[in-house]
């Protein structure tokens, strides 16, 4: 009995220990499991973002190529006015010194010419004005464009500097939850034994108790027998002795029967005399 219960306690203590280790790594292992989900959801993320800013990329780079042709288109046409505008004013001079020079009719055609060439110097004036405001807000669109390409391409930068090192710890914990996920159904099957043999042990002792129980139960019907034989006994015994001393003193209570002693005649026996012997002659003989 000592060594089984010696036996329990040390069940007990190792079923404490692996329960214990079981709980840690089953902790361990759910720690692993949701950092290896976060750093792999982390790792997408930042494969999402990239993506989503190489886009946005690929469609600012395409429209800040169409800003760039375009400042250049309107360069070119604001030079092309200017060299128009040059002209015509090399024209308006050339008309006001024909004019000075000219006749009525001559005079009066030259000057209607010079309003034409005035108000087509205008026209030009007010394009290159048009011009240089179109190529002020294109300027400033390629100045945002550069400074937001600027911008993203230091996120992606940033992103692919820290997914490597994401990566490598998706990929830790992915190798920890691997370990922890082989050594758990070891540790639960190990737990399981121990109950079992712990169940096992608790049958036996149960079964002992039982007989101990039952053997204690027919000791003490036993004994019970016993104390009643020997009640009965001393209850017989003592009517017994009350059953004798009644009669005793029934017996002592009857009147006693006196019984005349028979007479027989005294036989008076006669003295044998003896011849007297006389001091005095026994002392002469002396």
């Amino acid at each position: 009995m000592k060594y089984i219960s010696k036996k329990v306690l040390q069940l007990k203590q190792k079923k404490i220990g692996v329960s214990k280790i079981r709980k840690k790594t089953s902790r361990s292992l759910k720690t692993a499991k949701s950092l290896r989900q976060k750093s792999t959801s982390a790792v997408n993320s930042i494969q999402r973002r990239v993506l989503k800013i190489r886009s946005e990329l690929d469609e600012m780079s395409n429209t800040l190529q169409h800003s760039l042709a375009q400042k250049k288109s309107i360069q070119r046409l604001k030079i092309n006015a200017e060299q128009r505008l040059k002209q015509e004013k090399e024209r308006k001079n050339q008309v006001e010194l024909e004019i000075s020079s000219a006749m009525d009719e001559a005079k009066d055609q030259l000057v209607f010419t010079l309003g034409t060439i005035s108000d087509q110097i205008n026209e030009i004036r007010n394009e290159i004005r048009l011009r240089n405001s179109t190529a002020k807000k294109v300027d400033k669109i390629i100045e945002e464009y550069n400074t937001k390409k600027s911008r993203l391409s230091g996120q992606i930068k940033r992103a692919l500097q820290s997914k490597p090192q994401l990566v490598k710890f998706m990929n830790n914990s992915k190798k920890n939850a691997a370990k922890l996920e082989k050594r758990l159904p070891s540790l639960i099957k190990t737990e399981k034994n121990i109950q079992k043999n712990f169940s096992r042990i608790n049958s036996i002792i149960k079964e002992q108790t039982k007989r101990k129980k039952i053997g204690q139960a027919k000791l003490r019907r036993i004994k019970s027998r016993k104390a009643g034989e020997a009640k009965r006994i001393l209850n017989l015994a003592r009517k017994l002795a009350i059953q004798m001393l009644a009669k005793q003193i029934k017996s002592s209570r009857k009147p006693k029967v006196r019984r005349k002693a028979s007479r027989k005649p005294k036989v008076r026996r006669k003295a044998s005399r003896k011849p007297k012997v006389r001091r005095k002659a026994s002392r002469k003989r002396r």
